[in-house]
């Protein structure tokens, strides 16, 4: 019986209505002060209030898919997953070293001070105006281990731009009870696999409510890939000390914000030379939002699938999906099918895995270590 179909639903949901029928059937019988009817009584309720429960979770978990089926339920519990690696492309270490030629962000020779009290121990949020997109909106920026130290003054670090899932917030990335990029970065540092990087975190849900995809739309409608790839990268290089060598630019994204850093790094190459995509897709999943026409010029410029068969760009990408998880798989799959040089792809194909955080965040050191071999930039130091 599986645990996203049909009859496993239909079946919580008729034991939690009978558990409520009788309950409401019993409930004179276990009238009474004696310590027996009043345990009877929490008893029943209890039971009944936990099947209402797992009927929600049963439901939201068959929408959304967080588990896939009972081996991936199972394996969220013993921390067991079956893992296929893959290699497709080019060499991605020829890939983050490329040079491609393009418009990029350049480095301001003054920068703006930091705000007071500005450290690595708490991320900084700031209102960011995008005169290319014409966007204001929240950009949250995580300062690595020693960037305020005065023996650090005249050193540039790499970058890492976060995309956060829909709907979510830029803090998704950094907060300790979610993925809590900024600890893992700290070890991986420590331990000499990546060399401490600038995380910034902007917010790709313009306007709240709305999934748009980090896509330009038509005129009238938010220009999200300008304001991620133009506006933000260019305001990152006129405020903090960044190295803007394409080497040292990566774009990280989970779920619709997996999306986002494969579209940032596909046709965007000249800014970021590699990208970590997680349970993301290749082709943009819209919900009620319609940015462009279905056969317009902008929906054939957004099917990165028909991008890495036709022109790949030299970009290294790292990317997990599974066969379960059915948000990623399908253009997951088209897309390493159809990936050749120089574009070049690690990924991780996992066999019973769901859509969710916990995967993400297992998989994240993983990740880092990759940054740290793969683009020059992100190169650990002697």
């Amino acid at each position: 019986m599986s645990l996203t179909g049909g009859a496993f639903l239909g079946l919580v949901i008729a034991l939690t209505v009978l558990a409520f029928l009788v309950v409401v059937a019993e409930w004179p019988a276990l009238a009474g002060p004696s310590p027996g009817k009043v345990a009877a009584r929490v008893g029943t309720l209890l039971v009944v209030n936990a099947l209402v429960l797992l009927t929600a979770a049963t439901q939201l978990n068959a929408q959304y898919l967080f588990f896939a089926d009972w081996t991936d339920l199972k394996g969220a519990l013993t921390g067991t997953v079956t893992t296929t690696g893959l290699k497709r492309g080019g060499n991605a270490t020829q890939a983050g070293r490329a040079t491609v030629h393009g418009r990029a962000a350049k480095a301001a020779s003054t920068l703006p001070p930091l705000p007071a009290g500005a450290s690595s121990a708490q991320p900084i949020s700031y209102t960011v105006h995008g005169p290319a997109s014409g966007i204001v909106n929240t950009v949250i920026v995580q300062l690595p281990q020693g960037y305020t130290a005065a023996a650090n003054a005249g050193t540039r670090y790499p970058v890492i731009e976060t995309f956060q899932g829909y709907p979510s917030s830029p803090s998704r990335w950094l907060a300790s009870d979610s993925m809590n990029l900024p600890t893992v970065m700290d070890q991986k540092v420590a331990a000499h696999e990546i060399a401490p990087a600038l995380i910034v975190s902007p917010q790709v849900e313009i306007p709240r409510g709305f999934d748009t995809e980090c896509v330009n739309g038509r005129p009238g409608r938010p220009q999200l890939e300008t304001w991620l790839t133009v506006d933000v990268p260019n305001w990152v290089a006129k405020t903090f000390r960044v190295r803007t060598d394409r080497g040292s630019w990566a774009a990280m994204g989970l779920s619709t914000g997996g999306w986002c850093a494969a579209m940032a790094s596909m046709l965007h190459p000249a800014q970021y030379g590699g990208a970590v995509v997680l349970g993301g897709y290749f082709r943009p999943e819209f919900g009620l939002y319609e940015p462009y026409p279905p056969q317009s010029a902008l929906a054939r410029r957004y099917d990165l699938v028909a991008l890495a068969r036709r022109k790949p760009p030299p970009a290294a990408m790292w990317l997990e999906t599974s066969h379960a998880d059915a948000t990623s798989y399908s253009s997951s799959a088209a897309f390493l099918k159809a990936a050749r040089p120089p574009l070049a792809i690690e990924a991780v194909v996992l066999r019973h895995a769901g859509h969710r955080v916990g995967i993400w965040q297992a998989l994240l050191p993983s990740t880092l270590t990759w940054l740290g071999k793969t683009l020059p930039g992100f190169a650990p130091k002697p």
